[in-house]
């Protein structure tokens, strides 16, 4: 081996190892986080874990950007950032209006199954501060469009040399991590959201677009249903 090929070795590991550590924290740091405060956080109220749930979803997506910006040294187009286009708009409607139309059909379909739907999640959430649900809702549609969406999809792209197996890795980790607070039942009914999600994603390639259908979708889901709607639902 050469001397060249000693660089170019040393050169693809410095790239690869950025980007393991970055997939570890997208992906894995808010179910680790989560196990670990469940177990040495007495407290559990609803309050408590929202204040908490807020916290660690921006100091991850933090983290991400630090590595992306300050290690990978490249940049924020690199996760899907661009500029919005009226595609970009009207595919985020369309991705919210389609999600909004199958928990009509979804629901009898979970109830069937003797599992809970996404209303017992609902009217917890009805319970907070607007404040509080609000921030909520777009801290989701922020930092688990780039920790859940762009940043493994780009990355897991690279390394596999297929945008769509990044899709499919992050879209099981973006279900499994629902489960705790919305139950299998409520999570089946989020994957229809995540697979529109995932496929504007794809057809985008623009992470800005996710989270502008993602905000649409739980500030409806969060702030509408609960207040005005829950006597219709379910």
């Amino acid at each position: 081996m050469d001397i060249r090929d000693t660089v170019a070795n040393q050169a693809e590991t410095n790239t690869i190892i950025p980007i393991i550590l970055g997939l570890a924290v997208a992906l894995g740091g808010i179910p680790l986080v989560e196990l670990v405060g469940s177990i040495l956080l007495d407290d559990t109220s609803l309050t408590a874990l929202v204040i908490r749930d807020l916290l660690v979803k921006w100091l991850l997506a933090g983290f991400v950007i630090g590595i992306v910006v300050f290690v990978e040294e490249r940049s924020f187009s690199s996760i899907g950032v661009g500029k919005i286009s009226w595609k970009d708009v009207v595919g985020a409607v369309l991705v919210f209006l389609v999600g909004a139309v199958s928990y009509p059909f979804t629901t009898p379909l979970i109830e069937s199954l003797g599992l809970e739907t996404t209303v017992g999640g609902l009217e917890m959430l009805a319970t907070l501060p607007l404040g509080f649900v609000v921030a909520l809702a777009l801290t989701a549609a922020v930092t688990e469009e780039l920790l859940y969406r762009s940043y493994p999809i780009e990355r897991i792209g690279e390394l596999t040399g297929s945008p769509a197996v990044g899709a499919g890795i992050t879209f099981v980790f973006f279900v499994l991590f629902h489960i705790p607070f919305w139950g299998l039942g409520g999570t089946l009914q989020i994957s229809v959201n995540a697979i529109l999600l995932t496929l504007l994603y794809l057809w985008r390639r623009n992470v800005l677009t996710c989270i502008l259908a993602h905000a649409i979708t739980d500030i409806y889901a969060f702030v509408i249903i609960p207040r005005y709607l829950m006597q219709y639902v379910g």
